[in-house]
């Protein structure tokens, strides 16, 4: 079983930061063909990898590093980009209302929309605290893999499937 977390952790975290590598379509594949895991041990284990790379999002958003040329037209929103605009919205009502942010943030770590990985991103531009952006991207995308990885133990408990 250690195996398989490890496996878990480690493909949610290659998906978040490179967008080909799918977290949910590999949690519904393992969980579909191999017999014994517990599924919500894997979606643990996804929340877990995922948010180790998309921490990467929130810091480049704080400005300490470069995500590359194409994540780098992200950081040029401070600077009057295309991003700008939204970027600016988002800051100044989280600094008006901290809570409001870290609600976005859940929402979207939840659903996915906003897309999570510019939610991450826009989170460390507009200066929300590590702990409340970790704390809450953790609750959400936990409850967005314990829904994933649950999906299947559901429909095969459905009466056509008996």
């Amino acid at each position: 079983m250690i195996g398989w977390l490890l496996a878990t952790a480690g493909t949610a975290l290659l998906g978040s930061v490179f967008p080909l590598a799918n977290i949910e379509l590999y949690l519904v594949g393992v969980l579909t063909s191999v017999d014994g895991l517990n599924w919500w041990a894997l979606a643990l284990a996804a929340a877990i990898g995922q948010m180790t790379g998309k921490t990467l999002f929130y810091l480049a958003g704080r400005g300490g590093f470069s995500l590359g040329t194409r994540l780098g037209r992200m950081t040029e929103a401070r600077k009057g980009g295309r991003w700008a605009a939204w970027l600016e919205k988002f800051q100044d009502r989280t600094q008006q209302h901290p809570w409001w942010g870290l609600g976005v943030l859940f929402v979207s770590a939840v659903a996915s929309f906003p897309p999570f990985t510019v939610l991450c991103f826009l989170s460390g531009a507009a200066g929300l605290p590590l702990l409340g952006f970790l704390a809450v991207s953790l609750a959400g995308r936990a409850i967005h893999f314990l829904i994933i990885a649950g999906a299947p133990e559901l429909i095969y408990q459905l009466p056509f499937f008996g």
